[in-house]
C-alpha cells in the first residue's frame, strides 16, 4: 500500500497510466488493422487523445511545470474532446 501511495504522491502513477494507454492504443490499432473490426483509428485517437491530454496535464501539475504548459495540455484535451464529439455526431447521422 505504501508503494501505491508513493506512486500517487510523486505522480509516477500518471506515467504508469500513460504506458497502459499506449499499450491499449497499440493493441486496439493492431486489432483494427488485422481484422477490420473494432473502433476506427481516428475515433480511437480522438477519444484517447482527450483523456491522454488530461493525464499529461495532471503529470505537469505534479512536476510543478509552469501554468502555461498545464493550460496547453488542457486546451489540447478540449480540442480532442470537441473533435471526438463532432466525429461521433457525424457518424450517428449516417
Amino acid at each position: 500500500m505504501d508503494t501505491l501511495i508513493g506512486w500517487i504522491e510523486s505522480g509516477t502513477i500518471v506515467d504508469v497510466m500513460l504506458v497502459v494507454v499506449a499499450i491499449e492504443i497499440v493493441v486496439l490499432a493492431a486489432f483494427r488493422l488485422t481484422t477490420g473490426k473494432g473502433i476506427s483509428l481516428a475515433a480511437l485517437l480522438l477519444n484517447i487523445g482527450a483523456g491522454g491530454s488530461l493525464m499529461v496535464a495532471l503529470k505537469l501539475v505534479f512536476s510543478q511545470a509552469g501554468w502555461q504548459w498545464v493550460a496547453m495540455a488542457l486546451v489540447a484535451s478540449l480540442i480532442f474532446h470537441v473533435s471526438d464529439l463532432a466525429w461521433r455526431w457525424r457518424a450517428s447521422r449516417r
